[in-house]
């Protein structure tokens, strides 16, 4: 029988403070040192088994039963994809990457695999049976010319019958996704090694590693996809997830940045909770769900006027005959958002809707300016995340199925500056301001919803109780289509005709008719 090598790399971890634990037989002292190597992963595959936590084998109250979870098929297929062709195909199989070879990325796999290498005569539970690893099946780490190598067998029955001679405590889709491939025999992973670590200790290693840290705050990581902006995988069209979050994470920080915007400072970058302000990752996702999103295609592809469904107003469609695209750069998308918040916060500032006197009256107005209270303090929905969602939801829906009728195409690409610096997103709202089509359907939208909804929150002060359960809807994740819906049948009360018969439309594709 064959025996191969591979040369090791010992490592030594160990604290003086550790001295002072109380070890024991239920708590066996840990080694000192652990090895890293760099392994084929076809080999590595053939001599690991995995310790699953098993319903039967915990039945049996066996010591030696495993915590690993259940295999996952689908998170198997996803690093299998990513190996052969990297990020964002791996997330996108509806995409096949002979037809987006620019998307094709290196599928690294830097981590390292951690595996232990069960001892001689150590007692595993399988199938309802204590086994053991052969002898001849055995991996070991011996001194080979003063150096720690791996030791280990060749042929390709090892653990067939009775146990694997390794057992893997952190890493299994990666070594199971090999399972899918057709890699080369020289594919190599890094993988840490113990040599003989009670199950008690692996079982800690895979909580430290996948359980205890917490998931980084979504909108920080949202917040780092700027550095990323050289990629050219990141500059495809919007059915590549990835772009969408990238496009909305940078029309959010136009939002948070530029001073002409209502939301500049208030867009929280790292997840923190203000009042009067929203997360950076909310206010992403509001976009991807309005904005950015597939540009809606219509019923008969003949037929310009009719929409079968939904879709975003920064949006396109692939394909032949594709007729709905507003080209803006996106300095221009940014300054459509910033056009529509501002039409918002006067439609604020100049109504005299029953809700913000209420509003005033149940507060000490002495010192604040109401509509500035109204428009991003404590206690109104223009300040949450619902509130948020509903008025690009609003803008969003509206414009699209008249953007012709507005002259919004009349605004798309005047400038060649395809970055959203300052000066080029406030030139770019100076034209839209100076739009009369587009300036008087922004302004009679944002009029309409704003005199139209109830804004308090459900904990504004003095807020009666039949005032209090309704606006409680708004609240939660179901909060996000009630408020949507609320602002769409304030907008088909507008005075202004076209905004009246766009919002009739819009609840009609919505199916919120007879709501």
């Amino acid at each position: 029988m064959e025996r191969k090598i591979a040369p090791l790399l010992e490592v030594n971890q160990w604290v003086g403070t550790w001295d002072e634990a109380a070890w024991g037989n239920n708590r066996p002292k840990p080694p000192a040192t652990f090895y890293v190597a760099a392994i084929s992963l076809k080999t590595l595959r053939r001599l690991s088994g995995v310790q699953p936590r098993t319903t039967e084998d915990r039945r049996a109250e066996s010591k030696v039963a495993g915590y690993q979870r259940a295999h996952d098929e689908d998170r198997l297929s996803k690093i299998g994809r990513y190996i052969e062709y990297g990020f964002p195909l791996s997330t996108e199989r509806g995409l096949a990457p002979t037809e987006h070879r620019e998307l094709i990325n290196p599928g690294w796999l830097p981590t390292s695999i951690l595996i232990n290498i069960i001892g001689v005569n150590e007692p595993r539970f399988r199938k309802g049976k204590s086994r053991t690893v052969d002898a001849k099946d055995l991996v070991k780490i011996v001194s080979n010319g003063g150096l720690k190598v791996l030791e280990y067998s060749d042929t390709e029955d090892v653990g067939t019958d009775k146990l694997h001679p390794l057992e893997i405590v952190d890493g299994q889709h990666r070594l199971l996704a090999a399972d899918q491939l057709e890699l080369p025999d020289d594919y190599q992973v890094p993988v840490v090694f113990f040599d003989n670590l009670p199950l008690s200790w692996q079982a800690y290693l895979f909580w430290v590693i996948n359980v205890e840290p917490k998931r980084i705050n979504t909108s920080l990581a949202f917040d780092l996809y700027p550095e990323l902006r050289d990629q050219d995988w990141l500059k495809r069209g919007e059915a590549v997830k990835i772009y969408k979050e990238h496009r909305s994470q940078e029309l959010v920080e136009v939002l948070w940045r530029n001073p002409a915007s209502p939301w500049k400072d208030r867009i929280e970058l790292f997840g923190k909770r203000v009042d009067g302000h929203v997360s950076n990752a909310a206010a992403i996702r509001s976009l991807m769900a309005t904005f950015v999103r597939t540009w809606a295609k219509s019923v008969d592809p003949k037929d310009t006027e009719e929409f079968s469904r939904l879709g975003g107003l920064f949006g396109s469609i692939a394909g032949d005959g594709a007729r709905y695209v507003i080209r803006w750069n996106r300095p221009e998308q940014a300054a459509f958002l910033i056009f529509c918040w501002l039409a918002v916060r006067e439609a604020v500032e100049s109504t005299k809707a029953d809700w913000k006197e209420k509003l005033g009256s149940g507060i000490n107005t002495s010192g604040i300016d109401l509509a500035r209270h109204a428009f991003e303090g404590h206690y109104t929905l223009l300040a949450t995340d619902q509130g948020f969602r509903a008025i690009c939801f609003g803008f969003n829906a509206i414009s699209q199925v008249v953007f012709d009728k507005i002259g919004l195409t009349d605004i798309e690409g005047v400038d060649e500056e395809s970055e959203p610096t300052e000066e080029s997103v406030l030139k770019s709202l100076k034209r839209f301001e100076d739009h009369r089509a587009v300036s008087r359907f922004v302004r009679s939208v944002a009029t309409a919803i704003i005199s139209g909804v109830d804004w308090r929150t459900s904990a504004a002060p003095k807020i009666s109780n039949d005032d209090k359960i309704k606006q409680a809807q708004y609240r939660g994740s179901s909060g996000y289509k009630e408020l949507n819906k609320a602002t769409l049948k304030a907008a088909k009360k507008s005075l202004d005709e076209t905004v009246r018969g766009a919002a009739e439309k819009v609840l009609e594709i919505q199916g919120w008719t007879d709501d």
